[in-house]
């Protein structure tokens, strides 16, 4: 069943949370009716998408309000965000879909001081053109725009996803994710805007999707969750850029396991792949990278990496802003069984596996090119400094290392047909 927003006379180009909202209900209601938002621009604030669906229109343009009164918290306590301030949300539903050929806008400059850049305090003069990429500073933002918790069936096809003024898309504790044939393209001076992120969620499709996000592009991690694990999900034929990480698998204390990514391309990104897990109370493992081309280029301000293709951190790392404390875990061995194959890197750094105490166990590289190029920015964090943030530990590489992976209390890291240039 489809209800068409032209047929309920909602207005364009003003504020219609309410009676946007009404349609949802009714397609709720109705069992998950598909709701239809024609050509044309819609603004509203938080709606709860409950059962219903939405397909967007060639056209059409479903934009939030620039007003902070048209948004309210849903009920969800965030370990990182808090409170959970959404543009669209579900909650404990299934067979969703968001579809279409239109647009989702989240209007992030609405709640940014974009003309006043966070400059770091670390002793170096900012250039005008390093300045442009710092970070913009804000007082408040929906911090979970596009919002699903303990949902299942949930596809998200064909739309445009832009100016996202924190996660673009939030998937929590939900199962039999598709995503495909989607455009991310959010402004790459806003902090924490990932292009999709999955907390502890399992059986999961990326396909064909090209991100541009200022945080990173694709995140699998279990903050929301650390005792379930984000498990069974394959990436493939993507095209990503990130201020931070295109691919990040794992963070802090999260379990992330059983993962493929495969045919994608990776420009521009801070680093390109970054693996990350807590000593002791994280755990990444069963990953595999395959034909994969990844270049980088280090970005002035208060971004996470310093040009690294890809990067395996092992170190503690903690952040004391959660509301849950870390689990009752202690891994011996954090990271292992990781493959990377058919990987072409162009890096302003080189790449790093930084464990602690032999925490990073069985890691392969094959067929790895590697081609070493000049970086305008990258002295802002040291020449030869490998960025493992937020693990709060400083990596200086030796001056006398020349090879271009850099392996530190690690073990069984397997090497062949490494080339390098």
């Amino acid at each position: 069943m489809y209800l068409n927003l032209s047929d309920y006379h909602i207005l364009q180009n003003t504020v219609q949370t309410k009676e946007i909202q009404a349609v949802l209900d009714e397609a709720t209601a109705k069992g998950g009716a598909v709701v239809v938002v024609p050509a044309g621009t819609y603004i509203t604030g938080t709606l709860n998408l409950g059962g219903a669906s939405l397909y967007l229109e060639k056209g059409a343009v479903l934009k939030g309000s620039g007003n902070r009164e048209d948004y309210y918290p849903n009920g969800f306590a965030h370990n990182e965000m808090h409170d959970c301030i959404s543009l669209i949300y579900s909650m404990n539903h299934s067979d969703i879909s968001i579809s279409g050929h239109g647009v989702i806008d989240m209007n992030a400059e609405m709640f940014y001081d974009m003309d006043s850049p966070n400059i770091p305090d670390d002793g170096h003069i900012y250039s005008e053109e390093q300045k442009a990429e710092c970070t913009r500073n804000y007082k408040y933002r929906p911090s979970q725009p596009i919002f699903f918790y303990n949902c299942r069936h949930i596809s998200i096809k064909g739309i445009m996803l832009k100016n996202a003024p924190c996660w673009t898309m939030s998937f929590n504790s939900s199962e039999d994710i598709k995503i495909s044939d989607i455009t991310i393209e959010n402004d790459m001076t806003i902090p924490n805007n990932d292009g999709m992120h999955f907390c502890s969620c399992k059986n999961v499709i990326i396909h064909g999707c090209n991100i541009a996000a200022g945080d990173d592009c694709i995140a699998l991690s279990g903050i929301t969750d650390w005792y379930r694990p984000c498990e069974n999900i394959t990436i493939s034929d993507c095209i990503m850029t990130s201020v931070s990480k295109a691919i990040s698998i794992g963070y802090i204390h999260s379990t992330v396991r059983n993962v493929t990514v495969s045919n994608c391309i990776i420009y521009g990104s801070q680093r390109g792949i970054a693996i990350m897990a807590s000593k002791g109370t994280g755990l990444v493992e069963h990953v595999m990278f395959q034909n994969i081309r990844i270049d980088t280029k280090v970005h002035a301000g208060n971004w996470w990496g310093n040009g690294e293709p890809i990067c395996l951190v092992g170190t503690y790392h903690n952040y004391d802003g959660y509301l849950y404390p870390a689990p009752n875990v202690n891994n011996a061995v954090n990271i292992r069984d990781i493959s990377f194959h058919h990987i072409s890197c162009t890096g302003e750094n080189i790449i790093g596996v930084i464990g602690s105490g032999n925490n990073i166990d069985g890691v392969v590289f094959n067929e790895v090119y590697f081609e070493r190029k000049d970086s305008a920015n990258r002295y802002l964090k040291g020449d030869r400094c490998i960025d493992i943030s937020p693990s709060d530990e400083t990596i200086t590489v030796p001056e006398d290392f020349s090879d271009c992976i850099y392996i530190r209390e690690s073990k069984n890291v397997r090497m062949s047909n490494i080339y390098t240039r």
